[in-house]
């Protein structure tokens, strides 16, 4: 039988295409149903959305779905789906922060989480979150998507930032944090490398304001390659997210050898130490950069890449996929 997939996520993310990348060729064919399109706001373009994704449904006759992430789009094609096995995969915010923001949001993932009969995580918190949220019990297998050795080159003073500019991510504290930290005259040699793209323009207007322009660089989207010297250049790596798991990012950030400085979210708990192989930042206005320097950089980055090369090992995640694949199809 012809093994068809289809994925529910955002068309256009590197997470779906690192999906795609690692569990693709257990499919002949593979579908995306654009979780972008599905907006409560608009009444008309969501009813448009749920005739498209039950179209897609009919006339490619998966045999087996992922939603990757659980949110309104999830919450359709669960509803539209009949026979066909899913998987639902909480990838943070969905899962950690936005059902606490409502009842309604919390009523949406719990049902699609009845809906489904196969359940992954990428971290323990995660997978606790979406345990409690169940109503009935559900059997979480943790994996991520992997993630490419990176090795370290000769580290330069740069803090590397590559999050979304989005609010979750809170670059602007990165930024204010930066300037306190190169406020000692120890430190004006440092540079701060922004990449991403969305607000541009008003971080370059808080950096003019801080008097940092020669100190941030703001380099734009950046592609496998561009990212993995930036990581591999640099002695920090900041992520300063409100919400989050183990992220990708992280990964890579500690296979380069990068000190990671990181906010204090629940998932990272067991993974990250503070003082130890990373600094968790609990307190917005401390200078936490400096603190990073203080700790054992050889010791870290040796650690670090071990636990990040086991725990993103892209054979050994792609296997707990297949695994589930296998048992939603034993016979075909």
């Amino acid at each position: 039988m012809n093994k068809k997939l289809l994925i529910v996520a955002n068309s256009t993310s590197i997470l779906t295409n690192k999906l795609v990348s690692l569990i693709g060729n257990y499919f002949q064919d593979i579908e995306i149903v654009d979780n972008r399109t599905f907006s409560i706001h608009s009444p008309i373009k969501l009813f448009k959305s749920i005739v498209r994704a039950k179209k897609t449904l009919r006339a490619f006759a998966p045999s087996f779905i992922i939603l990757y992430q659980i949110d309104v789009a999830a919450f359709f094609v669960a509803m539209l789906n009949k026979n066909t096995p899913m998987l639902a995969v909480g990838i943070g915010s969905d899962i950690l922060t936005i059902p606490n923001k409502s009842f309604l949001n919390r009523f949406l993932v719990s049902w699609v989480l009845k809906r489904c009969k196969y359940f992954n995580a990428g971290s323990v918190a995660i997978k606790e979150k979406m345990q409690s949220l169940s109503k009935k019990p559900i059997d979480v297998f943790i994996a991520n998507l992997g993630t490419d050795d990176i090795l370290p080159k000769e580290k330069q003073n740069i803090i590397f930032s590559n999050r979304l500019h989005k609010d979750l991510y809170n670059i602007d504290k990165v930024i204010s944090a930066f300037a306190r930290f190169v406020r000692s005259d120890t430190r004006k040699d440092w540079t701060l490398i922004i990449a991403a793209t969305g607000k541009e323009d008003e971080f370059a207007r808080q950096v003019k304001d801080l008097g940092l322009e020669d100190n941030v660089k703001f380099v734009g989207w950046l592609d496998k390659e561009q990212n993995a010297y930036y990581y591999s250049i640099s002695k920090i790596w900041v992520s300063l997210p409100s919400s989050d798991s183990i992220s990708l990012s992280l990964l890579e950030a500690m296979s380069a050898g990068c000190i990671p400085v990181c906010y204090d979210v629940e998932a990272l708990e067991g993974f990250l130490y503070n003082n130890k192989n990373a600094v968790i930042v609990k307190d917005w206005n401390e200078n936490f950069f400096e603190r990073a320097l203080l700790l054992d950089k050889n010791d870290i980055i040796v650690s670090n890449r071990n636990q990040a090369r086991k725990f993103a090992d892209k054979d050994v995640n792609r296997e707990k996929f297949y695994t589930i694949f296998n048992k939603a199809s034993p016979n075909k």
